[in-house]
Order: C-alpha cells, then sequence, then structure tokens
C-alpha cells in the first residue's frame, strides 16, 4: 500500500501576512537637470543603479547610489536628491504590508542596500517591456525576492506583531473605512472599547494620537492615488470626506510640502 505525505503551511503564521503593493516602477535616463525633494515620502522606493550613480542627502549627510546595486528608502523617509552626471535607473514605488497593514519598511530609518542583483534587474527590465498581465505579475513577484533578499542581508527581523488586541482592531477599522468623518467615538464603539481605552493604546504603541494617525494615513493614500494618475484631485477629495478641494490642499501642503497639483506634476521617481 502506498503512502501519501501532505504538509500543509499556515499562512495565517507566515506568507498571508505580508502583502506587496507596487503602485508605480519603470525605467528612467536622467541627467544633472534632474533634482528635486521629498517630504515624508507616503511610500517604500526601490531602485537600481544600471550605470553611473546619483545621490540623496538625507538630515545634511550625503549618500551616494553607485552603479550595480539595489537601493531602498523606506517611507516617511525625507531628502534631496539629484545626480551630477547621466545615470540609468529602475524604480518602483510600494508598500510591502505586514499584518497591520503598515509597511515594514517604515520603522527603518536608513537607506537598506543589496550588493548583488545585476541578473534580476536584467530580467526585471525585460519585463517592464512587455505591456500584458504576465509582465506585471512577473515583475511582482521578481521584487518581491529583491525585497526578501534586502531583509536578508540587512538581517530585518520580521516580530510578530507587538501591537495590542486593541491597537489591531482599531488599525483595522479605520483601515476599512478612511475618512475625515472617522470619530474617536465612533471606532471606540466599532471595536467595543472605551474611547479612553483607544486614546491611550494608540498614543503608547504608535507615538501618535488617534486623530493624528487617522489624517496621516488619508494623506500617504491620497499621495498613493495621485501617483498612480487614474483619479482627478476632486474625486480624492470627495474619496477621503473632505469638505471641499482647498481644505484637502492646505492639510496635504502641510505634509508633504507641496499642494497635491505641485505633487502631481512632480518628476519624483
Amino acid at each position: 500500500m502506498g503512502m501519501v505525505e501532505i504538509k500543509e503551511y499556515n499562512c495565517s503564521k507566515g506568507l498571508g501576512k505580508f502583502k506587496l503593493e507596487l503602485l508605480n516602477c519603470g525605467s528612467a535616463v536622467l541627467d544633472s537637470s534632474w533634482k528635486g525633494k521629498v517630504i515624508c515620502s507616503p511610500v517604500s522606493r526601490l531602485y537600481f543603479v544600471k550605470t553611473g550613480s546619483f545621490f540623496l542627502i538625507i538630515n545634511g549627510e550625503r549618500i551616494e547610489l553607485f552603479e550595480g546595486n539595489w537601493y531602498l528608502v523606506p517611507s516617511g523617509s525625507s531628502y534631496e536628491y539629484g545626480c551630477d552626471g547621466e545615470t540609468t535607473q529602475l524604480f518602483f514605488h510600494f508598500n510591502l504590508l505586514g499584518a497591520e497593514n503598515i509597511d515594514i519598511f517604515e520603522r527603518q530609518s536608513s537607506v537598506l542596500t543589496l550588493k548583488e542583483g545585476f541578473d534580476e534587474a536584467e530580467e526585471i527590465g525585460d519585463f517592464l517591456k512587455s505591456d500584458n498581465d504576465i509582465s506585471a505579475l512577473s515583475v511582482k513577484n521578481a521584487v518581491m525576492k529583491i525585497l526578501l533578499n534586502i531583509i536578508k542581508e540587512n538581517e530585518i527581523e520580521l516580530k510578530n506583531s507587538k501591537y495590542s488586541p486593541c491597537v489591531i482592531k482599531a488599525i483595522n477599522y479605520i483601515n476599512k473605512n478612511l475618512s475625515e468623518n472617522l470619530t474617536i467615538k465612533g471606532i471606540a464603539n466599532a471595536i467595543y472599547v472605551s474611547e479612553s481605552t483607544l486614546t491611550k493604546h494608540i498614543r503608547r504603541e504608535l507615538g501618535t494620537t488617534v486623530n493624528g494617525y487617522i489624517d496621516d494615513l488619508i494623506l500617504t493614500r491620497a499621495a498613493q492615488m495621485i501617483a498612480e494618475g487614474r483619479y482627478s484631485l476632486s474625486a480624492i477629495s470627495n474619496r477621503f470626506g473632505f469638505c471641499d478641494q482647498f481644505y484637502f490642499s492646505r492639510k496635504f501642503k502641510a505634509k508633504f510640502g507641496i499642494t497635491p497639483s505641485e505633487y502631481k506634476k512632480s518628476r519624483d521617481i
């Protein structure tokens, strides 16, 4: 009699916790006219420098990004960028979300480097030349492999959730109902805790207020939607419940340093 052995993998404890949102990607040929500033980036950014080099200035320190390497700039970073000569690169804007729908790289305080992966870059470059679903899935799969290598190379520990059940429930509810109309009372009632308990846990575990977390998440999502280029600014403003587009623009500029219209026109890659 034969024997069949089946080993199942519990995705809820492993792969199922992570979701890669690849928001924008492409290749670019740039010269010294390419320069600008990013304030509190709403996405993590992955670059492969094919030729030449370019630089970032973070907290007054100039960081050179050299040919043949992969670099990851975590979400939430603020920096200036530019290049002294000509450079060609692959770029990817993404969020790698963990169980709490928070980008796992936003906890990183520095640029991460992977000093290998030229063959993978060539393969991704070929996929980017084709505009079809198979190529899109292939790009996403290849980017995920690069991110895993960066995590291993930089010894980033993927810990189990550090948040309490109260905060996890609040984050999930906020993500599903994201709007300027959300209130502390409404969230507390929905997850069956008191307002004071909710406020205390959010402050202690996320380091911000409930309203501060909501505002930050709304503006980050709005910036992502602008970058996608599929939505008008008025549609985005309405989507998140802003009373008018002027108020949306004012809050957006307070966070990112430029208006939504300026963000839409920027050459930021």
